[in-house]
């Protein structure tokens, strides 16, 4: 056991440090939905983060998801969107409770992180905007919402994975991709159901 206020000379915490997060930010978080691009701008060019943060960001996004798919489910009429959102919802609780079985295994604490509670600030401000609106307008505003959200995540987790040292979590990163994917195509068909205009921000590999 380590005693408090004395550190541990010859170990490092687990550190994740993010090579390429400057292009994500810079690309994917400056949509209206994410304020604040000053601070961004402090973490670049690149963000550390321990494995205990990056449980925390994990957590920060799938409840997002969350709690976006249980508001659809209660606004739209659209049967369409109420499947979608149902998806994501049984989805997105199944990738939470997996990444919490995985700390329990990694004995890791999420830690909030500045990232993680960026991500908190910038979803309720979208939510915000979605409890005020309803109908058609709810249902086009919600999967366009979804359809930046996972491709933004997409794009963060696919950096994380890059330069994380930690095999299982990279695992787990890696794992969650595809489902992110797939949640992807399904909101794009949506929105071409819903008459959205298609915009792709997957980054480059």
């Amino acid at each position: 056991m380590v005693e408090i206020g004395r550190p541990e000379p010859l170990k490092k915490r687990p550190v994740t440090r993010i090579e390429n997060l400057a292009f994500v930010i810079v690309t994917l978080f400056a949509g209206p939905a994410f304020v604040g691009c000053a601070f961004f701008q402090q973490l670049l060019p690149g963000l550390t983060m321990s494995d205990a943060n990056v449980v925390s960001v994990l957590d920060s996004i799938d409840e997002g998801e969350i709690d976006a798919a249980q508001l659809a489910q209660k606004q739209t009429e659209d049967p369409e969107v109420q499947a979608f959102a149902g998806r994501v919802l049984h989805e997105h609780r199944e990738l939470a409770e997996t990444k919490g079985r995985l700390a329990t295994q990694l004995s890791l604490q999420p830690e909030p992180h500045a990232l993680a509670s960026h991500l908190k600030q910038a979803h309720e401000k979208a939510m915000q905007k979605l409890r005020a609106i309803s109908g058609a307008a709810f249902d086009r505003a919600y999967v366009q919402y979804e359809i930046q959200q996972h491709e933004r995540v997409f794009n963060l987790l696919e950096a994380a994975a890059a330069s994380e040292d930690n095999v299982m979590l990279k695992q787990e990163l890696v794992r969650t991709g595809p489902d992110l994917l797939s949640h992807i195509s399904a909101a794009r068909a949506l929105g071409r159901h819903l008459g959205l205009e298609e915009r792709h921000a997957i980054a480059s590999r």
